[in-house]
């Protein structure tokens, strides 16, 4: 069931519960080196207004609170003072670690977090039961999370065997196993609570920014179906794919989506949080608030002879820019860059889109300097088959944890 979008409005009675949904703050992102931080900060602060002036009973974060497990301390005071600021206004919250966070971390802070009401579920505890998190509002109504964190198929077999259920035959079933792992969390609901489910995972039917359905393109091994959803569930709040969307067939399942335009391929998309007004036991109705904060992104596709006069043509856009210059096959153009961003300091990446004798790319040296690894492999991966999956940047990020992992284990610096 999709949402009815509705014109917000005050309150009708005290039983009417109203919840923030976000998530994908992607704190400590750095895009083609630009940090983004203060953007971020903008943006939280703005979100806090928003809890404030719509008088929320709640919060819900989705995931991806930080870009990488290891955040530097920039990126972490920004998310904190956002929690500091909820408490402030006496707005209680749910937490979920994603695929990008550290879930160790994030558990190893959830006492602390709890003194300013963050409840926090960042990894699969020994009782499943904990997995279900409830407050009992302002409003009146009590509200029922059932919080399943980020698991990767790794990680549900631990899922299996507190379960009792067949470790070996789980291998291949990750999408029965978020099922079974669903279905258990949704015994939770309460009658007469209002009953919510939060995940950070990919639904069937989500759509990536710039891609089309995931489903078309990865095996849905890694993929939960909306008839999955316990009965009883009167919202879905999802975290990990970045386009704003609702999805699902038969519960009101969504995406706000990432709250900054993270990279080049979420360029014109319209950020957003979603305000959840809902009573137990009716459908909840959901609107989309666009966010004001944060820099838009935009490409500009030129040619080498109109580079000049197209970049004058943006001078005063005061977003972030990638300039794509196209060129005949074996150009090189030594100092593009350099006198690209002569025109236009705020150019973050200047690609030049010239086929070689073999009838690849010329990506030159510079253009690679200060990517990180993932930034990288994203370039490769775009060069080769196109905007990278979801799947394949989490399963990227993973392996890079678990390298950096073993190099601390024995005894290198990661």
């Amino acid at each position: 069931m999709q949402a009815t979008p509705s014109p917000r409005s005050p309150r009708a009675t005290l039983s009417v519960m109203r919840v923030l949904h976000t998530a994908d703050f992607h704190a400590g992102r750095i895009t083609r080196g630009h940090d983004r931080t203060a953007e971020l900060h903008d943006a939280l602060t703005e979100i806090t207004g928003l809890a404030r002036t719509e008088r929320v009973d709640a919060v819900l974060v989705s995931g991806d609170l930080f870009d990488a497990p290891n955040p530097p301390a920039g990126a972490e005071r920004v998310v904190y003072e956002f929690f500091l600021r909820l408490k402030e206004l006496g707005v209680p919250s749910v937490v979920i670690a994603g695929n990008h966070d550290s879930a160790t971390r994030l558990s190893g802070l959830s006492g602390l977090l709890g003194w300013v009401g963050v409840q926090m579920v960042a990894e699969l505890p020994q009782d499943l039961t904990q997995l279900t998190r409830t407050i009992d509002t302002r409003s009146g109504e009590r509200l029922v999370v059932g919080a399943i964190p980020f698991l990767s198929e790794r990680r549900l077999l631990r899922a299996a065997d507190l379960l009792g259920q067949d470790v070996g035959a789980w291998r291949q079933k990750f999408r029965d196993g978020m099922g079974q792992l669903m279905e258990f969390v949704g015994r939770s609901y309460e009658a007469g609570a209002v009953n919510m489910m939060m995940l950070h995972t990919t639904l069937d039917g989500a759509k990536p920014s710039g891609q089309r359905s995931i489903t078309l393109d990865l095996s849905r091994t890694y993929t939960v179906s909306g008839l999955q959803f316990p009965p009883g569930t009167q919202y879905a709040a999802l975290g990990h794919v970045h386009k704003p969307q609702a999805v699902g067939e038969t519960v009101n399942a969504h995406y706000p989506g990432s709250v900054l335009q993270l990279d080049f391929g979420e360029a014109g998309e319209q950020k957003q949080v979603n305000l959840v007004e809902v009573t137990a036991g009716r459908p909840a109705t959901v609107t989309p608030i666009p966010l004001a904060s944060g820099r838009e992104l935009r490409t500009l596709r030129v040619t080498h002879d109109t580079l000049e006069r197209r970049l004058a043509e943006v001078r005063d856009f005061q977003g972030l820019l990638k300039v794509v210059v196209s060129a005949p096959a074996g150009t090189a153009l030594p100092g593009l860059k350099a006198q690209v961003l002569s025109i236009l300091p705020n150019v973050l990446a200047v690609d030049l889109d010239a086929p070689d004798q073999q009838g690849g790319n010329v990506t030159p040296f510079a253009e690679r300097e200060g990517l990180s690894r993932l930034e990288l492999y994203e370039r490769y991966y775009s060069e080769k088959s196109g905007a990278l999956p979801d799947a394949l940047r989490a399963a990227f990020l993973e392996a890079q944890q678990a390298v950096r992992q073993g190099d601390t284990e024995g005894g290198v610096n990661a």
